[in-house]
Order: structure tokens, then sequence, then C-alpha cells
């Protein structure tokens, strides 16, 4: 069962509804307005391509915000939908307990 609590949006979704629509502004506008193909920006809003540090700067510019919200909110989604049962994370052992000092 999914609740909403476990629905993780993707940056290109918080694109899109949170200031695309809002503000009246077309995927083609934004990519023109940045220098960009509009399939870059199609490719973000559908969750087939990240969020560059050089597309967050362009982002962050054009759209008032910074380029750091941009990427947290990649970071953000990464970590939250990263599989660590795929990637045997748990085998991996620990190497520094968080109480030692380096």
């Amino acid at each position: 069962m999914t609740t909403i609590d476990s629905y993780i949006s993707t940056p290109g979704e918080i694109l899109k509804e949170e200031f695309l629509e809002p503000l009246g502004i077309s995927q083609y506008k934004l990519a023109k307005t940045i220098c960009k193909p509009q399939s870059a920006i199609s490719e973000i809003v559908n969750g087939q391509r990240a969020i560059s540090p050089e597309m967050a700067v362009l982002l962050g510019r054009a759209l008032g915000t910074s380029p750091d919200f941009w990427l947290r909110l990649e970071a953000t989604y990464r970590l939250k939908t990263f599989d660590n049962k795929a990637h045997r994370i748990d085998d991996i052992p620990v190497l520094v307990s968080t109480n030692q000092q380096l």
C-alpha cells in the first residue's frame, strides 16, 4: 500500500508544480531563457534527468532561488530512492565509530 508519507517528489515535479505551472512559465520559455535545449527541461520534469550543478545555477538564476535549493532537492531525492539492499550496504563493515576521533 502506498501512503502519502511514502511518496517522494522528483526535483522535476517540484520544478513543474511549484514554479512553472503557478508562474505560467512554459518549459520552452525556461529552456530559451537559460540557453538550454527544451529536451533538457522536459527530461528533468519527467524524472529522466538529474539536476547537475550547472543546471542548478541556471535554474536558480532564472527562478529566483539558489543553486543550493536545486542541488538539495536532487540529493534528497537520490538518497531517499537509493536501494541499500541492492547495493549490500549492510554488508560493509564500519571502520570508524562515530565515537572515535580521527
